[in-house]
């Protein structure tokens, strides 16, 4: 989100760096997983919207793509929020008002609370609130389309919003499921998947058809007999790996080949 008050990690970035220091893009093995980013949300970020693949073929060259985007909260203070889709699609040109009551009276905004989880597909407005540390995982994209600043002096994006925007989009909101084993946590149309992966007294073992990255989020596991602790964060190579232990991961990988 480049200048938006939010601390970012850049977990499978360009340039995120593997054992032996080689960035991903030397390596040339960027493109074959999604982004995927954490978020620390120190303020409320602006209102903005993502255009989908055509929209950003159209409208920024052919190398261009869209931005099709998931969350997981995993820490969240006690009146932190979400905003992610309308309240009503009726009210959609609130949003360009420049009218603070209006555009936050437009958005569907909810308690953020741990183990959240929010399926953001391209047109869906949104807006995270402060006190919000968010996984992220994305297309490899930087499209982004600011409609409302909160009072912030940056560009606006009007046009090129009011053009991806979809007003009756339905927003999945879900949260971490109970059970063991490696579980889908959003719709298989996105172009990544997003698992939870729980081991449970078990070894879980994952064929791996395409690379991944896979981070902890609570306990400690073992990947292939390695330890591998909450906050970590690995690039898998496709083929059989076993995770094991009390803790959970989130697993994001492409649904097809880069």
């Amino acid at each position: 989100m480049g200048d938006e008050p939010v601390g970012e990690l850049w977990v499978s970035g360009d340039t995120a760096t593997l054992p032996d220091g080689r960035t991903l893009a030397e390596v040339g093995i960027a493109e074959s997983v999604p982004l995927v980013k954490l978020l620390d949300v120190a303020a409320q970020l602006s209102v903005q919207v993502h255009p989908d693949d055509p929209l950003a073929l159209e409208l920024h060259g052919p190398q261009a793509v869209g931005k099709h985007e998931a969350w997981v909260v995993l820490e969240a203070t006690p009146d932190a929020s979400i905003a992610v889709g309308l309240q009503n699609p009726a009210w959609v040109d609130d949003l360009f008002s420049g009218d603070r009551a209006l555009v936050a009276a437009a958005l569907a905004t909810r308690p953020a609370t741990a183990g959240m989880v929010v399926d953001v597909e391209p047109g869906t407005v949104h807006a995270p609130a402060a006190g919000v540390l968010l996984y992220e995982v994305q297309q490899r994209s930087d499209l982004t389309y600011r409609i409302f600043d909160w009072g912030r002096s940056r560009p606006l994006h009007i046009d090129e919003a009011r053009r991806a925007i979809r007003a009756d989009t339905t927003v999945a909101v879900s949260h971490l499921p109970d059970g063991e084993g490696r579980i889908p946590l959003i719709e298989a149309a996105a172009p990544f998947r997003l698992e939870l992966c729980r081991p449970g007294g078990a070894d879980l073992k994952l064929g791996l058809e395409r690379p991944a990255i896979l981070s902890g989020i609570g306990g400690n596991l073992r990947v292939d007999g390695v330890p591998f602790a909450s906050g970590d964060h690995w690039l898998l190579e496709p083929g059989e790996v076993s995770l094991s232990g009390p803790g959970e991961a989130l697993l994001a990988f492409w649904s097809s080949p880069a």
